[in-house]
């Protein structure tokens, strides 16, 4: 088990790391042309080399379920507390509290993490909660707490999700998976080259935005906000799906990713929609990347 972890914190510390002691000796355009190249190349190059590993025979009609219930449930506990915070903070504390990173931590992560056969369980997952999350309870929640003069329409959001490129490489991949056609032995070896390095990207990235994060505002918010998305929720994912019966891995991919650190796109709604207290989003993302640093312990033991 302790070699274990090691093989695991090595690289997801490490190249965090990396990116935190970086930042001062890089331009401010390498971090944008980073995010940029991850999410319209590196991610989408690896979630198609995912499903080449993927066995998607199993089960995976259960993953849509399985988000929307965790979104909800993580409405309710967000709900349940929220009210304890002015009135003004509830729009920040709930796209904290609710919506994960579940793309470029996400899927960054679980390569060390799930098995090959369970990578489509985890690819899913992630473009579930950014359509039915970030794209939509996300939007839903910006659009009502948010100033009312500064909206975007619901078109704009429904073309942004039909033109990811995550989106248009995971039906392909499964497209190729239900045709049975097999990819050139040297063009998927380049596809597996190509994700083992969006990985260490990707947490170099996290590492940079975390290195820009200095702000204590709004900490007594993001406090429970952070305990919900990291703790109280992968928790309720996984005792739900024990009780239904679904263990072992699949159950550990879905806690994984359900505990993944609080959104991004929290950020880019609460901008869009000029939600106010947007710091208690910035330092959840902090908190929540540290956090789950301490959690997957608890996930690998209790699941």
């Amino acid at each position: 088990m302790t070699d274990s972890l090691f093989d695991i914190y090595l690289p997801l510390i490490g190249w965090t790391l990396a990116g935190v002691l970086l930042l001062r000796a890089l331009p401010e355009m390498v971090p944008k042309l980073m995010g940029r190249s991850l999410y319209w190349v590196g991610v989408p190059v690896q979630v198609l080399a995912f499903m080449q590993r993927a066995d998607l025979t199993q089960t995976v009609w259960l993953v849509p379920v399985i988000v929307v219930s965790a979104l909800l449930a993580g409405m309710m506990m967000a709900g349940a507390i929220c009210w304890r915070f002015p009135k003004e903070q509830h729009g920040s504390f709930l796209l904290s509290a609710v919506l994960g990173n579940t793309g470029f931590v996400g899927l960054a992560v679980a390569p060390y993490l799930v098995t090959d056969a369970y990578l489509g369980w985890v690819v899913l997952f992630s473009l579930a909660h950014n359509i039915i999350g970030s794209y939509g309870l996300g939007v839903v929640i910006s659009s009502y707490y948010g100033d009312r003069v500064k909206q975007v329409s619901w078109l704009t959001h429904l073309k942004a999700v039909t033109v990811t490129p995550t989106l248009w490489a995971f039906g392909l991949g499964m497209w190729l998976q239900w045709q049975q056609i097999e990819l050139l032995a040297p063009v998927n070896h380049g596809l597996q080259m190509v994700a083992k390095v969006v990985a260490p990207v990707a947490l170099l990235l996290v590492g940079i935005r975390l290195r820009q994060m200095q702000s204590w505002q709004g900490f007594m918010a993001a406090v429970p906000a952070v305990t919900i998305k990291a703790l109280l929720l992968p928790l309720a994912v996984g005792l739900g799906l024990t009780g239904l019966g679904i263990k072992g891995m699949p159950c550990l991919a879905m806690v994984l990713e359900a505990g993944m650190p609080t959104a991004l796109a929290g950020v880019i709604l609460a901008e869009e929609y000029n939600v106010a207290h947007k710091e208690i989003i910035v330092l959840s993302i902090a908190l929540s990347s540290v956090g789950v640093l301490i959690t997957i312990p608890l996930w690998l033991w209790l699941f």
